[in-house]
């Protein structure tokens, strides 16, 4: 499924515009490897400085599925980053969600195994949620 291009967010502008397009992965098929609650957040805006580190702790996983809202920006650009850094005989596949988290809560909302809530308290500090 072709990306529709995307404006580039300011934040992105100091860093090149990756090389790579990997392919995107469905919720279902996303389902069929595993599951969101087991996802780490690597922020965006932090993830180009570290790519040299990411690319050496995540060479070593299979399968890295990446996504934010919509998996048009954020997601497309940082699954570039590592697809264009890892090394050409690499075993670990790069791949996007299909239509990220909001697609992957349309289908998978309801379930509380596949969608994990992070109350308020624990996302103080995080970057995440409201931190009231």
């Amino acid at each position: 499924m072709e990306r529709p291009p995307k404006p580039t967010p300011a934040w992105a502008l100091s860093f090149p515009e990756p090389r790579s397009h990997p392919p995107n992965i469905s919720p279902d098929e996303l389902h069929e490897l595993a599951v969101i609650p087991g996802a780490i957040n690597l922020p965006a805006q932090t993830f180009y400085p570290l790519l040299p580190t990411l690319t050496s702790l995540l060479a070593r996983i299979p399968i890295v599925v990446f996504h934010c809202s919509s998996s048009l920006g954020r997601a497309t650009r940082c699954a570039g980053w590592l697809e264009d850094a890892l090394p050409p005989d690499s075993k670990c596949k790069v791949l996007i969600l299909e239509g990220g988290m909001k697609a992957w809560h349309v289908r998978f909302g309801e379930d509380k195994q596949m969608v994990v809530v992070m109350p308020v308290e624990e996302a103080e500090g995080t970057g995440t949620g409201t931190g009231k």
